[in-house]
Order: structure tokens, then sequence, then C-alpha cells
């Protein structure tokens, strides 16, 4: 159902503390919590006695303590105290999961723990450069992951369903420019060209020339004269599993964005850190940092909000589309040339799927 061989996010960095936080990963449950030295630490959320959920225990030094009936678990997930016995049953520990922290974000790796390269960690750089503001949230949707990956690499969506924060007539009346696969080519230019990995991708291209500019972009850049006109770009990168990064923004129209120089713009990335939780629920972890007005709180809080209710939106129509979907998984569904993106990573994913399947299992 899912790939496990890759590196997901788990939790924002500040949601790992000294108390246990339980989350469940592609339909795992997973327990979380530092030790001393601020290390994190992730094993299997299931205590091996009674399966009682350990993110109900507590934590002490470095171990954890099952709230049902004590057992003490070290930071790898082995029992090494059963109160009122000495001997404790060798086949007592759980699974313990890699887990790195890295870009203000706590990644684990699923699949097998020798494949757990921190190399394969996604460069998202954006959130520790001092040339970029960042704000972003947390939320979870009833939902496969895979129509959130969808929606992200279908941005007609915007003029119909965000009308009041970044959607106008132009999106959906504008094809894309280029879908490239496994490829860089108009995105080396941007600033997802940056963190572009060699490996499976989709890169999407669109192009919106001397139109209005959207109600968000136009109050947060100044491009809200009457008669404003901007040259919008929207450059969307998919890399497996389920990472989706946008490089987005506008520019006076007719001051060369399209060649590369963005300088009477403003710029911004939407990343799109999108785990599975279970077959029809996820978990999005997203980021907005922007390139201009770095220190201004009040910008800062103007966009947490109004793109978070812009993500609200999707969150209402994503979840209607799973309520649908599951009355009849087999109800025939058509594309258009808009789904471009989409198809071929769906086929990406279903790819490397069968890869793994044809893999032979590995103690882990």
């Amino acid at each position: 159902m899912f790939l496990r061989n890759y590196w997901y996010v788990a939790a924002w960095d500040h949601e790992i503390g000294r108390e246990p936080l339980g989350r469940t990963l592609l339909g795992d449950p997973v327990v979380m919590f530092r030790k001393l030295d601020g290390t994190p630490v992730a094993f299997e959320d299931r205590c091996c006695h009674r399966r009682a959920p350990l993110s109900l225990g507590r934590v002490v030094e470095d171990t954890l303590q099952c709230g049902y009936h004590g057992l003490v678990y070290d930071a790898s997930g082995q029992v090494i105290a059963v109160p009122g016995q000495t001997i404790v049953p060798p086949d007592a520990r759980l699974r313990n999961y890699p887990v790195v922290e890295r870009w203000q974000w706590i990644w684990i790796w699923m699949g097998n723990p020798a494949d757990a390269d921190e190399s394969l960690i996604p460069n998202i750089y954006w959130h520790d450069d001092p040339e970029w503001a960042v704000v972003g949230g947390y939320l979870n949707m009833s939902c496969h992951y895979q129509l959130l990956v969808d929606n992200l690499l279908d941005l007609t969506h915007e003029t119909f369903l965000h009308a009041k924060t970044i959607g106008n007539e132009h999106v959906a009346s504008t094809p894309l420019a280029t879908v490239t696969r496994d490829g860089t080519d108009e995105v080396a230019l941007s600033s997802i060209g940056r963190m572009a990995s060699e490996g499976p991708s989709v890169t999407a291209v669109r192009w919106m020339i001397d139109i209005d500019p959207p109600p968000l972009y136009a109050k947060a850049g100044g491009f809200d004269k009457p008669t404003q006109k901007v040259d919008r770009w929207q450059i969307i990168r998919f890399e497996p599993p389920s990472h989706v990064w946008l490089d987005v923004g506008v520019a006076t129209a007719g001051t060369g964005a399209p060649k590369g120089d963005r300088d009477q713009g403003i710029t911004h990335t939407v990343v799109d850190g999108i785990t599975p939780e279970t077959g029809s629920s996820t978990h999005y972890f997203w980021t907005f940092p922007r390139n201009y007005r770095l220190d201004d709180l009040e910008l800062d809080d103007f966009l947490r909000k109004g793109v978070h209710n812009t993500f609200l939106e999707d969150i209402e129509m994503l979840e209607g589309q799973q309520r649908v979907i599951d009355t009849n998984h087999q109800a025939p569904t058509i594309d258009i040339n808009a789904d471009g993106a989409s198809v071929h990573a769906r086929r990406i994913v279903d790819h490397l799927l069968a890869e793994e399947d044809r893999q032979p299992a590995r103690s882990v």
C-alpha cells in the first residue's frame, strides 16, 4: 500500500519532547520522544506485553515505561525491566525506526533500517536559510495521500476552490507549458533546482503572462494597484514517495521573470511533507517560505492564516472526494490534459511499489 524504503516527515521538531507522542505512520503505530541529550527516538507504539499504547506511558531518563503494567523500554525498543521479576523475556523488544532531525522536521524511515541513508533526506534548505522567512503548520486529512498529491500537481482547481486567496480565472485557462519526467530543464532556473534529486520525479511548469494578480499575492507583494498586471509562475516538483515542492510567485509584467529575472517580483516556495497515516488519512506538514519582507511579523500572520484557510478549502474537497470514492472504488474516472503531472506521479509510485514487492524479505 505504501512505499516504505523512503524518508517521511513524522513530526515538527517542536512536537517531540520529553512527553511521548503517538502517531500512526504508514498504518503503523509509532511512539516518539527525546532522550535527555535531546536525541529523538521512535519505535512501535505497542507494549509487547498486552499491546497497550506506549504513548500513554511516561519517559524516565532515556527510557519509556508502559503506563499499563510498567514494563520499561530503552531507546532501542528493548525491554530492560519488568516489575515483579528479575528475568526479562528474551523476545521482549519492539521494532525501532531510524529518525533524523533536520530542516525543523523529524524524518522517519519506515522500511529496512539497513537502507536508511541520511543523504536521501530532501534538501529543504529554505527552512534554515536566512534569505527566506518561513511560516508553516500541520493538518490531518481524512483522505488517501495520493488525493493530496494530485491536488498539488494540478493547480487548475485554484480558479474554482481558492478564488478568495490564490486563485483567479487565469490558472484554469492556462495550460501547463511543460510536464517533464525524471528531469529538471526549466526548473533548474528556479529555487527548486537547488534541491532536486537525481531519482524519479515529475516537474510541471505553468506561466501566466500579463494577468491580474491573485488576491493573496496582490496584498502580500504590493501588486494591488487597479491596473496592475503581473507575470505569474507555478513550477511544481514531485519526488517519491510523496514529496511535493512548488516554486510560485508573481512579478511585474514584462520585467523578465520568464527568463529568470525576478527582481521586480516576489517568490514563494510551498513545501509539502505528505505522510500517509492510513489508507484513508494523511499527515500534511506544510511551509510557505518567502524571499521578501523577511522580518515582517504582520505579514507572517497574514500568510499563515491565508495559506491555512486555503488548505482548509482543500481538506473539505479532498475529504468529500474520499467519501465518494469509498462508496464505489470501482467507479470509472477519466483523465484530462491538466492531469498530466499527477498521472506520471502515480505511475512512478506504482512502479516503485512493484519493485519493493519483488525485493526479498529482509530482517528488520
